[in-house]
C-alpha cells in the first residue's frame, strides 16, 4: 500500500502541533495506521489502558510530541479517544511511543490494526512529579477531549 505524500506546509503544521491547519491543508483529518503491540502496561496501572502502536507505513511521523484528541477506527467501528505521542518523560523513557486510549472500549486487540484520525492537539508532552499528578492530568485531558469530540 502506497502512502500519501504530505505537502511541506502540512508537515510543518503537524510538526508544530497545529492539527487544525494541517487538516485544512490536507482537506481531511491527518491519519496514521498501526498494529497494536504489547507495551509496559503503565496505562492500565493509571486506569487508562492504552493500545501501543507500531506504525505500518514507511513515511516518517510528522507529529509533534503531545496529547491529541483522536477518532480511532478498529475494524469498521469508530471510537473517540486520546493519543499520546512521545517519550513518556515521567517514566524516564527515551524511546518514541504512540499510545492511544479508546473511550468506552475494553477488548484485547494485540496484533490488530487501528487507524488514528487526529482532530486536535490538547497539550505538549510533559514530565510529572509523580504518578498521581500524571493520573490527574490524564483525567483532565480525557474530559476536555470528550467535550471536544461530542
Amino acid at each position: 500500500m502506497k502512502t500519501k505524500k504530505i505537502p511541506l506546509r502540512a508537515r510543518k503544521a503537524l510538526a508544530e502541533g497545529n492539527i487544525s491547519l494541517a487538516n485544512t491543508l490536507l482537506g481531511e483529518l491527518y491519519s496514521l495506521k498501526g498494529t497494536v503491540i504489547e507495551g509496559r502496561q503503565m496505562g492500565r496501572v493509571l486506569g487508562f489502558p492504552t493500545a501501543n502502536l507500531r506504525l505500518n507505513q514507511r513515511s516518517p511521523l510528522f507529529l509533534a510530541n503531545g496529547v491529541y484528541a483522536v477518532r480511532i477506527q478498529h475494524d469498521s467501528v469508530f471510537y473517540n479517544g486520546m493519543a499520546n505521542i512521545g517519550i513518556r518523560p515521567t517514566f524516564e523513557q527515551h524511546e518514541l511511543t504512540i499510545e492511544v486510549n479508546l473511550f468506552d472500549f475494553s477488548d484485547t486487540i494485540y496484533g490488530q490494526i487501528l487507524t488514528l484520525f487526529f482532530v486536535d492537539k490538547i497539550r505538549d508532552e510533559m514530565k510529572f512529579a509523580n504518578l498521581e499528578a500524571l493520573k490527574q492530568q490524564i483525567s483532565l485531558d480525557k474530559k476536555m477531549i470528550q467535550e471536544l469530540l461530542t
